[in-house]
């Protein structure tokens, strides 16, 4: 094939090979870089005399390039969430984990303001000792110390729970 008719014939090839990429698995940038591997390699073909069906092989090359680019991913991790269960939990434990829930929240609520604060700009809209100090205006000791107490205080209330189950 001569240079000039690999030119005109470069725009339709290019397609081909972004539709077979496309067809095969590959995203939208995948198959961009899968096209320009298939127009290289038919361009180092272009004086074979093999190459009298340059449509045909654009769409294999493409398919193969597009199937050995799956093929090198790593295989990705499985969610644990979205994976059915072989042991579902029992109507029981979704209630007892429910019900631990509300505990939790309710000993949460009940603590002094100013430790719920400091214990929610960490744990929920984590922020740093700096900027839960800043926003409270007093000193990030201060800071670590509420939230050392707050935490302490929780822990202490889970453990006499738990006792208390115990008993």
């Amino acid at each position: 094939m001569t240079i000039d008719a690999f030119e005109q014939q470069a725009p339709r090839l290019r397609q081909l090979a972004l539709q077979a990429a496309a067809a095969a698995g590959a995203d939208q940038d995948t198959a961009e870089d899968i096209a320009q591997e298939t127009m290289l390699r038919l361009w180092q073909m272009r004086d074979d005399s093999r190459l009298c069906n340059p449509d045909g092989y654009a769409a294999t090359i493409a398919r193969h390039l597009t199937l050995n680019n799956l093929r090198r991913k790593p295989p990705l991790p499985i969610d644990e969430r979205h994976c059915a269960s072989r042991t579902a939990p029992s109507p029981l434990d979704l209630m007892v984990q429910r019900e631990e829930e509300q505990w939790l929240q309710e000993r949460i609520r009940d603590l002094p303001p100013t430790q719920n604060a400091v214990l929610h700009m960490r744990q929920v809209e984590l922020r740093t000792s700096a900027q839960i100090a800043a926003l409270l205006g007093i000193k990030e000791t201060s800071v670590s110390t509420l939230l050392a107490r707050a935490r302490r205080q929780l822990l202490e209330e889970i453990r006499q729970q738990r006792e208390g189950e115990k008993r």
